[in-house]
């Protein structure tokens, strides 16, 4: 045992396998920049074979390595280091073909995929070859669902148990529901219903103006709510009724806790019709569209009411689930709009599922504890539980989630200083800390999904960058390791 109480050799090991399924990503990317008969096709194989030996490198140094249970450290640390090195040769495609040719700036724009958050620095993104947008897409959708969780369904990752720490770490959440099959069984399970809604959706937007390509690479961003476009005014380029709507269903379907549908396919409806947090996410969708649709009716924005309706209700499910899509530029719609737009970036979908923001279920126990916290005020002796779902939150749970609400703000003021010390305005540096915490994509001002983020200073980008899996990761998992007693025995 080393004095770290860690297994190197195990994380090396696992790290092995993430870097494997990488290197087979990119070579998908590579044929299809041989499809279009691309000059830059050899340096995504390249970039793959680079990926592919250094995963058979660190595979070989934790050769035979096996542990009966899984440590909780070691599960942290492999599921952040997972999401670094993939996002380090993950950029590999991007420098060496000389697309990006900054390494702060291919980082950037890899982490951004990897987290689902959509920002980018790409000025003009029709001007990318094919294989480097597919890629750019894929690693959105291989982080919809986290690659640990991939890995845990098709590969045979760990020798013995625990492998529930690294599911949980990856797709961290409030209430779990109990699960009768294995780890493995269960993440085979929600990644084929993932790999389903994509198929689905593929062809439902091939039934509509888009082209083949064009909906792949939608689909794998939308189904992730990642927001990845292949054009640059994003979704308003089809300007498209159809698919607008057909979007945002899936951006809902990306947004609803994923064990929810595990059971509806199973055939218990009751679980997601009863659900009491998908309740209040629906709510906060219509009560928002209704508010946004009013406002922008009475200030003679658009035309006609429908219109208003149509163009609120995509960009309030955009926003909400944290994809990033956009149809308008709402930075410019007034300050009022602006806080009901960071409301909904702040809330962001329902915990387990690949949205981001603080999630619904922790806004329910934040308002109902708080409601909790008046009543014994009125009534001191009284015992007043919070109630989820019928079922009582344990104390530990909501004493959890109200530690996690005054980290997420905390985290939210730091980097306000953090982003106005680099000369970022005050205004632009709100928008994008709620949007790198919340991985939304896109925040306010030339920052907004009219702009783009490649004015942004490097330091701020290497900083938004650590914010943007920090939000993926639900903040403790990242931030519990720079707390010396990790480290210690």
């Amino acid at each position: 045992m080393n004095k770290f109480d860690i297994h190197f050799r195990l994380i090396s090991k696992e790290m092995g396998f993430i870097l494997g399924l990488e290197a087979l990503l990119i070579f998908l990317s590579a044929l299809v920049s041989v499809y279009y008969q691309e000059s830059i096709a050899k340096y995504i194989w390249i970039s793959g074979g680079i990926t592919f030996a250094t995963g058979l490198l660190l595979s070989w140094y934790g050769y035979g390595t096996t542990v009966k249970n899984i440590a909780k450290k070691d599960s942290i640390l492999t599921v952040t280091l997972s999401w670094v090195l993939f996002s380090i040769f993950g950029m590999l495609p991007y420098y060496l073909s000389g697309a990006i040719p900054s390494i702060t700036d291919a980082f950037f724009e890899t982490m951004s995929g990897l987290t689902t958050t959509g920002s980018s620095i790409l000025t003009d993104v029709e001007a990318m070859p094919k294989g480097l947008l597919f890629w750019r897409s894929l690693t959105q959708w291989i982080g919809g669902l986290g690659m640990i969780v991939f890995v845990l369904a098709f590969m045979p990752l760990i020798a013995g148990g625990g492998s529930s720490h690294l599911f949980e770490d990856e797709m961290p959440g409030v209430l779990h529901d109990k699960f009768r099959p294995r780890i493995g069984q269960i993440a085979k399970r929600l990644w084929l219903i993932y790999l389903g809604f994509t198929a689905i959706l593929i062809i439902l937007l091939r039934l509509g103006p888009m082209n083949t390509f064009d909906a792949c690479c939608h689909a794998l961003t939308t189904v992730s709510t990642g927001g990845f476009s292949t054009k640059n005014i994003s979704i308003a380029y089809w300007d498209s009724t159809y698919i607008n709507y057909v979007l945002s269903v899936f951006m809902l379907v990306g947004s609803v806790n994923f064990t929810l549908w595990y059971f509806f396919f199973k055939g218990d409806f009751n679980k997601m019709f009863k659900n009491e947090e998908l309740k209040w996410f629906l709510s906060i969708i219509i009560v928002s569209t209704l508010v946004i649709a009013g406002g922008l009716s009475y200030i003679g924005e658009y035309s006609n009411f429908y219109q208003s309706f149509s163009t609120s209700l995509f960009q309030v499910i955009s926003l909400s689930s944290s994809t990033g899509f956009a149809t308008a530029d709402y930075s410019q719609w007034g300050a009022f709009f602006l806080i009901v737009v960071s409301f909904l970036m702040i809330i962001g979908g329902c915990g387990g599922s690949t949205s981001g923001g603080l999630k619904t279920i922790r806004f329910i126990i934040l308002c109902k504890g708080l409601f909790a916290e008046f009543s014994k005020q009125i009534h001191p002796k009284a015992i007043i539980p919070v109630r989820v779902n019928k079922n009582a939150v344990s104390i530990n749970i909501v004493q959890r989630v109200f530690a996690f609400g005054f980290l997420h703000i905390s985290i939210i003021l730091f980097s306000l200083l953090v982003f106005t010390a680099t000369g970022i305005g005050l205004d632009n540096a709100w928008g994008i800390t709620i949007s790198g915490i919340g991985n939304a994509g896109s925040g306010f001002g030339e920052f907004s999904a009219a702009g783009n983020f490649a004015s942004m200073p490097d330091v701020a980008k290497w900083y938004y960058s650590f914010l943007m899996i920090v939000g993926r990761l639900e903040l403790f998992t990242v931030l519990i390791l720079f707390t010396p007693g990790f480290w210690k025995k």
